[in-house]
């Protein structure tokens, strides 16, 4: 499997999101979100829709379970 020019994009759309995002609510867990986009497009055919496709649940799911979890805002992912 190859990861094309949109994956990367993707990845370092991810990364810098989730960078601001976590310096502006203090919530550093949100970084593990890139690693996890990263990952996926390496898993996955070389292409945005099935990286999104998968990407987007994943990601959804690990922040509810974090936020369900009740850890504290210093922990990090």
């Amino acid at each position: 499997m190859q990861v094309g020019v949109l994956e990367v994009g993707l990845i370092v759309i991810s990364a810098v999101s989730a960078t601001f995002l976590a310096r502006r609510s203090h919530r550093p867990w949100l970084l593990g979100i890139p690693v996890q986009v990263a990952v996926i497009s390496i898993c996955t055919p070389a292409d945005p829709v099935s990286t999104l496709m998968i990407a987007l649940p994943c990601c959804v799911m690990y922040a509810l379970g974090v936020l369900k979890s009740g850890m504290n805002s210093q922990a990090v992912a």
